[in-house]
């Protein structure tokens, strides 16, 4: 019965979906995930890619947008890569990386994106949602490159 047991467990696994992000920076980062983490507050909101490291957890990304002018509304895409406060003002969204034994890294700045969440953001509950990113052209290693994906959020 054992063996059985462990022999489901396995195959269960095995047909989970894969909790990874995609889009061509990948060849160069690892984004796969154990669980995300959707928060938001009256200026701000982010989704965070979570892996266990150890004692503590690595911020595969994190994707960040400035709420400033829009509202958070399921379904309502928020567009990263606009400025905010007008044409010199800071963009609206922000990318960036936390893994042990590599410096915080922030990403180039997005031409274009979204980031798309399918419901409220209530606190105990579980989201869905999209993102979609695209680097600026330049020098970064990671310079007009794209990140995509669905995912599925805890909110705190």
């Amino acid at each position: 019965m054992r063996v059985f047991s462990i022999l489901l467990t396995s195959t269960l696994a095995a047909c989970a979906p894969a909790k990874t992000l995609e889009g061509s920076v990948t060849p160069l980062l690892d984004l796969s995930y154990e669980r995300a983490e959707a928060q938001a507050s009256r200026t701000d909101v982010s989704v965070r890619f979570l892996r266990p490291q150890g004692e503590g957890e690595d911020t595969i990304l994190k994707v960040s947008a400035r709420l400033e002018g829009v509202s958070l509304e399921p379904g309502v895409p928020i567009s990263l890569g606009q400025r905010v406060g007008g044409p010199e003002g800071p963009l609206r969204g922000t990318v960036s990386r936390s893994v042990l034994e590599e410096p915080v890294r922030a990403f180039p700045e997005l031409i274009r994106g979204e980031l798309v969440f399918d419901g409220y953001l209530d606190t105990g509950k579980t989201v869905t949602g999209r993102l979609n990113v695209t680097f600026a052209n330049g020098t970064d290693v990671y310079s007009g490159r794209t990140t995509f994906g669905r995912f599925e959020a805890t909110v705190p």
